[in-house]
């Protein structure tokens, strides 16, 4: 038990911040909406709960690990059902740990110790499994991370095995990927895994102190992260989860906090740190977003909490059959561009750019090709511009907007420029003190 509560969990940081993590702040904010918390096998408490999945209910579904039960929340945390027994039989769990819901709305859990995937109905109702103990194809070593792409094709994290295997949806298999090592699309204990919008797909690759990118078929695309508490560094990342702005969120769980990665994996922000007070986290295992929410299983203290992801750059969500707009860079130093994109299924998109003087600057349309169009646009004068973007399909019409703001090409105030570069002096002359001190005990 030890050594699995070992390889599930982990160790402590110190949280600093830094201008990145200014900037982070002043496009994405996080704000604390619920925690549902408790340690017991009651009704909506948990015993070292692992992972979590928010349906298109809003339903949050999280496997309580050691109480061998998956549990049911509706959208503001209150308890609304739960399902499992301990065993072996049929519906019956050893250890789940992920979970994932496909598009009928059917439950999918990695049974881990029972080394099979079980399939439930959205009522918690008992459907099929797939899987034994066993290397071959199809078969399991600890399946400890489940995910559904757009096909309901079932991912899943075969972790003693270093490898992902990819199933249709009745659980028949389908192709694997991956081995044990430290190269590209070589894992070490992998355990998370996300699917976002273009089906790539995204694991924690734990050993490694990474995450690995790979297409849909899992070929390796990109990794980034190591060892370290740095921004954009791992101690034993868990959990991975996709958000409504297509940034990747990692559940670094030794460090004892999350990081944000936009799309390409460059580090956007983190938050948390070691505490069980709201906010913080004492291991924390899995992730789960969908659109602006995000959920974080508290796996040391027993709780998952649910934040709210906001944007101040007016990055509107991609939804299921609805048109978005996205600005990938929101706010920008005066010189430099601003670049608009549309997802729609229509087929015109007109772009128009507004200054803040109220003034359209550029006026543009352009054709929607496989589904995307964009225009970029350099602003002449700091402030907030806006960009609206009318699509049109015959006969129908819609409209969306974004605004952006344009700041000063050096956006630190004298004042605070000079408190910086004092701190980093004082800094560095205590540390040669301190050297000099030591140098010969």
């Amino acid at each position: 038990m030890q050594s699995y509560l070992l390889f599930l969990l982990t160790s402590v940081m110190l949280i600093s911040t830094s201008i990145v993590d200014a900037y982070a702040e002043n496009r994405y904010s996080i704000n604390l909406l619920k925690i549902i918390t408790g340690y017991n096998d009651s009704d909506g408490m948990f015993n070292t709960p692992y992972g979590a999945v928010i349906d298109k209910q809003g339903r949050l579904i999280v496997t309580d690990n050691l109480n061998n039960r998956i549990q049911v929340f509706d959208a503001d945390g209150n308890f609304l059902f739960k399902f499992g027994i301990p065993g072996y039989d049929p519906g019956g769990f050893t250890h789940p740990s992920g979970v994932a819901v496909n598009s009928n709305g059917d439950i999918v859990v990695a049974d881990l110790h029972n080394y099979r995937i079980q399939v439930f109905d959205s009522k918690g109702t008992y459907k099929f499994q797939f899987g034994k103990a066993s290397s071959y194809d199809g078969q399991f070593t600890y399946p400890i991370s489940v995910a559904v792409d757009s096909k309901d094709r079932i991912i899943v994290v075969d972790t003693y095995m270093h490898r992902v295997q990819v199933f249709d949806a009745d659980g028949n298999f389908l192709f694997k990927f991956g081995k044990e090592g430290s190269g590209d699309g070589e894992f070490s204990f992998p355990t998370g895994v996300a699917v976002d919008s273009k089906d790539r797909i995204i694991i924690a690759d734990v050993w490694n102190n990474r995450i690995q990118v790979f297409d849909a078929d899992g070929n390796f695309l990109f990794k980034f992260g190591k060892e370290g508490s740095g921004d954009g560094e791992f101690m034993f990342p868990n959990g991975v989860a996709v958000d409504g702005y297509g940034n990747i969120i990692v559940a670094d769980t030794f460090n004892n906090r999350i990081q944000v990665f936009d799309a390409d994996g460059n580090f956007l922000f983190k938050f948390g740190k070691e505490g069980s007070g709201d906010g913080e986290f004492s291991f924390p295992t899995g992730v789960a977003a969908h659109r602006d929410m995000l959920v974080v299983v508290d796996t040391g203290n027993n709780r998952v909490q649910v934040f709210k992801i906001s944007s101040a750059e007016g990055i509107e969500l991609k939804d299921e059959g609805k048109s978005s707009l996205q600005l990938l860079n929101g706010t920008v130093d005066l010189g430099q561009s601003i670049r608009a994109i549309v997802h729609s299924s229509m087929n015109t998109a007109r772009f128009i750019w507004i200054g803040p003087d109220g003034s359209i600057v550029r006026d543009v349309t352009k054709d929607v090709s496989n589904g995307k169009a964009e225009d970029e646009f350099t602003p002449s004068m700091e402030g907030a511009w806006s960009v609206e973007v009318e699509l049109s399909n015959g006969s129908k019409v819609e409209r969306l907007n974004a605004t952006a703001r344009v700041i000063p090409e050096f956006p630190l105030a004298p004042p605070l420029l000079a408190g910086i570069i004092a701190m980093i002096l004082i800094f560095k002359a205590r540390l040669g003190r301190y050297v000099e001190k030591t140098k010969f005990t």
